[in-house]
């Protein structure tokens, strides 16, 4: 079986209970294997990046590998890239969604979009992207800006610093691993600071070696990331140099390049 979270997003939990740590967030549309059920807890593997974790039954609808099929289908879904607002045919009260849920069967004309049975109607534009995907991926990223951060967030309510460049990438048609020490593994090397480009994945470590960050290299030796809050700090060959404090938060490990050449 399969399942989808249908509410504007869910709590992926290390365990099957409440208090337990949040190690990722699924937004609205995203799917996921069901693996084992616990009283209301479902244990899933998402589809996106093959994460494992607990999300609670309330929060999502489960579905069958027929359905499935449907839904992964070429052209059928879309990304949202902003904040927006849709209600449901069946339901009196509308619901706020995030930048980069998952839209199925997306009408740009009358603004519906389906999930499972159900068929939503926007309020607002969903989806806004020019024909530069740096454009596109400055402008998205930017929109986090201030966001809060938050353990396994990837929200603008609250986001870490993978969850920020996964749900960036994911929004230009990119999938990303769900932590910094997986998405390390993606792109090709970058040899010099001086041959960075926009896009480009910069990896940070710790005394011992492990890569514990992540942010997306931006013009002008800019780079925006998720530490305290979403910022855009200086980047240069030693890390990351906050201006407001005048210190390095963050030393340089590698940089990695995700857009194609």
């Amino acid at each position: 079986m399969f399942g989808v979270v249908n509410q504007c997003l869910a709590a992926l939990r290390k365990e099957p209970f409440k208090r337990s740590e949040m190690i990722s967030q699924p937004l609205f549309g995203e799917t996921f294997e069901i693996l084992e059920e616990h009283r209301e807890w479902y244990r899933v593997r998402q589809s996106l990046d093959d994460y494992e974790g607990w999300i609670d039954s309330k929060l999502c609808q489960q579905f069958d590998d027929e359905q499935m099929g449907l839904l992964t289908l070429e052209g059928v879904s879309a990304v949202a890239t902003r904040l927006f607002t849709a209600k449901a045919n069946t339901n009196d009260y509308p619901i706020r969604l995030c930048p980069g849920s998952t839209l199925y069967n997306f009408n740009a004309d009358n603004g519906t979009f389906g999930l499972l049975s159900e068929t939503f109607k926007t309020f607002n534009i969903p989806i806004e992207l020019s024909t530069s995907t740096e454009d596109n991926l400055i402008n998205l990223a930017e929109s986090y800006v201030n966001s809060p951060y938050l353990w396994g967030g990837r929200s603008p309510y609250g986001i870490d610093c993978s969850g920020l460049t996964q749900v960036i990438f994911k929004m230009i048609g990119i999938s990303l691993p769900r932590d910094a020490s997986q998405q390390v593994g993606m792109g090709n090397t970058v040899d010099f600071i001086n041959l960075t480009r926009v896009g480009d994945l910069a990896f940070f470590d710790d005394e011992e070696g492990n890569i514990i960050h992540v942010g997306i290299v931006l013009p002008d030796n800019k780079i925006i990331h998720s530490s305290g809050y979403v910022k855009i700090d200086v980047l240069d060959q030693q890390g990351i140099f906050n201006v407001k404090h005048k210190r390095y938060s963050h030393k340089l490990r590698v940089i990695k390049r995700i857009l194609d050449e």
